[in-house]
């Protein structure tokens, strides 16, 4: 986790200025239109990933992208991989936190000053959960588990295998990183969701290579299989500017053993534009101290705007009596939680040093929106 805040990512709509990236080099920033929303890139193999695959394959056979990151995430460097929260990039933007808090607060009383009346609230959508198909052997019948600060799923649970973790190399620095992530429903069944940092470095920094995705992860055990990015997106505001309140990310994912993820797991429900007080249940993969990222963690509560006044208030959604720490950037916070599933309403995304017990999200409102509909049919 970054001095400061770290984060986690929902769904949106997009606009008809959407501008998609060309996939470029390992170290491609990837392109969007400044006055859309959202930018997309096609996450890039690193030299050290073709080696694995290369070394793992017959001499002189083609590797695929799917061998390649086979061979190269190996158990032993999913446990080396540390919490996107210590990319460079993301901790500079982490020190900034709360001075932006403090001038979007001053905005708001200014604005108040001058009787402006805030911006109409957007208009609420949701989109509903889907069960897996019933031929796939992922859609067992299950019984729900109490949430407690350990959840306790069996791998097999609607919760745990809508929930995984994510895999990455930053192309800045070298290094591999991990995060949380979420399947959602969608027309194109091949949605994760996780936050900005985690597809991309936000400002100065680049989109991520190498990207994996691992349902159900339990004590290095990948019981799902590894699902491989071919599309990596966030909000064009993440991405130029590190803003937290557009901290959200979506990768699309290939198909495995003949199923879209969704057809073979089932897909957690997306919904924007609710109340910023409202009761939601955390899941994600915290990797340090007192967690080991081995296991999926939980917390429940009701959530606050990070400020308010009057009738203003951030676009920043924050739960107290929550300690998740890095590695659960990404994970979904769920409304209308059954206790395996609902509705992805934020994201993990930061924390303040000073405030350990307390996480952050983006709040989901028309932001998340545009994400949505960008993605949904691909």
């Amino acid at each position: 986790m970054s001095n400061g805040r770290w984060k986690v990512a929902a769904l949106a709509v997009l606009p008809a200025s959407l501008a998609v990236a060309i996939a470029g080099p390992a170290n491609a920033a990837g392109t969007a239109d400044t006055n859309g929303q959202a930018a997309t890139s096609s996450p890039a193999l690193t030299a050290a990933a073709v080696l694995a695959g290369k070394r793992a394959e017959t001499p002189g056979a083609r590797v695929t992208a799917e061998e390649a990151l086979t061979a190269y995430w190996t158990p032993a460097r999913m446990k080396a991989a540390l919490p996107a929260d210590d990319q460079a990039a993301v901790k500079d933007a982490a020190r900034t936190a709360k001075s932006s808090a403090a001038s979007d607060l001053a905005a708001a009383r200014a604005h108040a000053a001058k009787n402006d009346k805030p911006a109409p609230a957007g208009a609420q959508s949701t989109v509903a959960p889907a069960d897996a198909v019933k031929s796939s052997p992922a859609g067992k019948a299950s019984g729900v588990t109490r949430l407690q600060y350990t959840p306790g799923y069996q791998y097999w649970e609607f919760a745990a295998r809508t929930s995984g973790k994510v895999y990455f190399t930053n192309t800045t620095d070298g290094l591999n990183y991990v995060c949380s992530g979420t399947i959602v429903n969608s027309g194109g069944k091949d949605m994760v969701w996780t936050a900005g940092h985690c597809v991309h470095g936000g400002a100065g920094g680049n989109w991520h290579a190498n990207w994996v995705f691992v349902p159900s992860y339990t004590n290095g055990w990948a019981p799902y299989g590894y699902w491989y990015a071919s599309q990596l997106w966030t909000q064009t505001a993440w991405m130029n500017s590190s803003e937290w309140e557009s901290d959200m990310g979506v990768a699309i994912v290939g198909t495995n053993y003949g199923y879209h993820i969704v057809d073979y797991l089932g897909g957690q429900g997306i919904t924007w534009n609710q109340s910023k007080h409202i009761g939601v249940t955390v899941l994600g993969y915290p990797a340090e101290s007192p967690y080991d990222g081995q296991t999926l963690q939980a917390c429940s509560g009701t959530t606050f705007p990070e400020w308010k006044y009057l009738s203003w208030s951030s676009d920043i959604i924050g739960l107290h009596d929550c300690n998740l720490t890095g590695g659960s950037s990404g994970g979904g916070w769920f409304a209308f939680f059954d206790g395996e599933a609902g509705y992805v309403d934020g994201n993990t995304s930061f924390k303040y040093n000073d405030d350990p017990n307390s996480i952050y999200s983006p709040y989901f409102g028309d932001r998340a929106s545009n994400l949505y509909d960008a993605t949904k049919s691909l």
